[in-house]
């Protein structure tokens, strides 16, 4: 058994005292935090893997009546990878530009912050910097989990009618 680290997003807390009580008295790793306009669940989960232990999270802060809206993707920084691969920002400036590495690092997810999954795969799969095995399976873990969750989300905002389609759309892809 590892512990990860990860957050869930989460839809409006009315109460957060009382939702807070209902988290807590299902399991003592996890910490709320939020308001009428959302919020943000922390656990260090302890499970077999990171997919494990994001699903058992989701499934008791759903049961404690929050709704589990999103997973919060691991962001970094060059001075994050810098200081996660155990190497310089400039090294990891090199990768990002090609200059250094095998090429196709990947690109950012937004303006200067990458995935964290993405890079820390990248890294493994160059054989560069030293990666955190069990930070990067939560990262990975996290990104997949996020991306059904919104898929969940369309489904369920969808008109009836598409329903259909869009579940075997998905079947399609997989």
């Amino acid at each position: 058994m590892s512990t990860y680290w990860f957050e869930l997003q989460v839809g409006p807390v009315q109460n957060l005292e009382e939702a807070a009580d209902r988290l807590y008295s299902r399991c003592g790793d996890a910490m709320l935090a939020g308001d009428t306009r959302g919020g943000i669940v922390s656990f260090s989960r302890e499970a077999r893997n990171a997919i494990d232990a994001v699903l058992t999270a989701i499934t008791d802060t759903n049961e404690a009546g929050l709704q589990v809206t999103g997973v919060v993707e691991d962001l970094v920084t060059i001075d994050d990878i810098a200081e996660r691969a155990g190497r310089s920002s400039q090294a990891v400036s090199h990768w990002i530009t090609g200059k250094r590495g095998p090429g196709n690092f990947p690109a950012p997810t937004l303006n200067r912050m990458w995935s964290w999954a993405k890079v820390a795969q990248w890294l493994a799969d160059a054989r560069l910097g030293d990666v955190d095995v069990i930070a990067a399976e939560t990262a990975s873990a996290v990104a997949e989990a996020d991306v059904l969750l919104r898929a969940r989300r369309v489904l369920q905002r969808a008109p009836s009618g598409q329903r259909k389609a869009l579940r075997e759309l998905i079947d399609a892809v997989g």
